[in-house]
């Protein structure tokens, strides 16, 4: 989607753009320079408080080289075009132009994202990667310097145009960067990257069909051109359908098993929560019944105790003599009295009842939460997994250009979190961006999973 965004830009610039490029070249350059180190300085610097939307469909042009890319399309396919074509009138006087303009946009982004890949490639020897870009660097830098005109002007034109047709393994170099940059994720199932691939595809397999045929009309000149075209529509449909199914591929099957895995871990969690709640509650029940026969025990003993005095006063007045027996009377009349009070008043001895203990202050909810922040170059999410204010279980994926960064920064990052309970730990070493935007969708993650 970005290309396509990008080609767009491209075309609009060339048409109405063009002639003013064409005459007055020198601010166009210095222009292009300038998005250039924009270009690099987002790339290593990596400003914070920018807008996802900025980063991802205006910033990420340069830093990509999508625009860049799409601008040569432009080059390319100027070439393309019918030699009486009005088009090609108008685009193939400012072509020499155009070429230096994409090519310091190019310069820009090789310079930013060398810094970042050659580490990468030289890590994982992607020898291939980084000889077709050693090559095109050695291609177009000479070719722009000759475009320039002041110099043009001073070589002969033949031998001019010798060395520009290095230009069309220049052409070729660019699918094949990109096509060792997103076949193999691709082929994983990474989002974006398959209609990334097929996208470019249609626009370089396009142009070198549609090269081929117009230098067979000028060389051979045939009288009818049905089969030339049928011919050419036929080997740009076989080229294009053999890549898109030799690079098409679905998510990973063990995507989807830590999909699945993830949906029981959180059902569990529920399951195991309405457990530990329906426990508390019957532990609470039998605690109150036991206080409840403790108290009832307690108090059957003491009226047993005062029954077998009130029985021993009893015998000791039968033996006393009779003119007591009144006063006897009125004495066991009192002690009844007595005895009624002090049963009716509560016992003050008997220790208070104990405050039911509270339930702990949940800080965040049980269950899985996502997070999202920004990475190197791209968005990277993660999947934080909480059961009883403990951190379980984090999975991530990123969005960046590369994820070779990421996944050293998750080997170390991830584990380093669970152990510390925290996302405040050290970032992985060579891999910093990486490492903050796991810290950061982490800290978003729980910030969402707050009670």
């Amino acid at each position: 989607m970005l290309f396509l965004i990008s080609l767009g830009i491209a075309v609009c610039f060339a048409i109405f753009c063009g002639g003013t490029l064409r005459k007055h070249p020198a601010p166009f350059y210095i222009a292009a320079a300038v998005l250039s180190i924009g270009a690099v300085c987002l790339v290593n610097l990596h400003p914070a408080g920018i807008p996802a939307w900025l980063n991802d469909y205006v910033f990420a042009q340069l830093t990509k080289g999508t625009l860049a890319a799409a601008c040569w399309a432009v080059v390319m396919w100027t070439g393309t075009l019918p030699n009486s074509s009005p088009l090609m009138k108008k685009l193939m006087p400012q072509r020499s132009q155009l070429s230096i303009f994409s090519a310091i946009l190019t310069l820009g982004h090789a310079v930013g994202y060398g810094i970042s890949f050659l580490p990468r490639w030289l890590k994982q020897a992607d020898a291939a990667n980084l000889i077709v870009c050693i090559l095109l660097m050695a291609i177009m830098l000479p070719l722009t310097v000759l475009s320039v005109q002041k110099i043009r002007r001073k070589m002969k034109a033949k031998k001019w145009k010798a060395i520009q047709r290095l230009a069309y393994v220049f052409y070729a170099l660019i699918p094949a960067h990109v096509l060792l940059l997103n076949y193999q994720k691709a082929k994983a199932g990474r989002d974006g990257a398959f209609f990334s691939l097929l996208v470019y595809g249609a626009v370089f397999i396009g142009y070198a069909v549609c090269r081929l045929r117009k230098w067979y009309l000028t060389a051979k000149k045939p009288e009818k051109r049905f089969a030339l075209n049928t011919a050419a529509v036929a080997a740009f449909a076989v080229i294009f359908t053999g890549l898109a199914v030799s690079a098409y591929g679905r998510k990973a099957p063990e995507t989807r098993q830590t999909m699945a895995a993830e949906i029981r871990e959180v059902s569990s969690s529920d399951d195991a929560a309405e457990t530990d709640a329906e426990a508390a509650k019957t532990k609470s029940t039998e605690t109150d019944l036991t206080k409840s026969t403790q108290k009832a025990g307690k108090t059957t003993a003491d009226e047993s105790s005062r029954t077998d005095e009130t029985t021993t006063t009893a015998v000791t007045d039968e033996t006393e003599a009779a003119d007591k027996s009144s006063a006897e009377e009125s004495a066991g009349e009192n002690t009844e009295n007595t005895e009624q009070a002090v049963q009716e008043t509560p016992d003050s001895s008997e220790p208070a009842a104990e405050p039911e203990e509270q339930a702990p202050q949940r800080i965040y909810q049980d269950g899985t939460f996502t997070g999202t922040a920004y990475g190197y170059d791209g968005n990277i999410t993660v999947q934080v997994t909480i059961q009883d204010d403990r951190i379980t279980d984090i999975t991530g994926s990123t969005e960046e250009s590369d994820d070779f960064y990421f996944n050293d920064a998750k080997n170390i990052v991830i584990p380093a979190i669970l152990n510390a309970q925290s996302p405040d730990v050290d970032a992985c070493s060579g891999a910093t961006y990486s490492s903050n935007g796991i810290m950061s969708a982490v800290r978003a993650a729980l910030d969402s999973a707050r009670c």
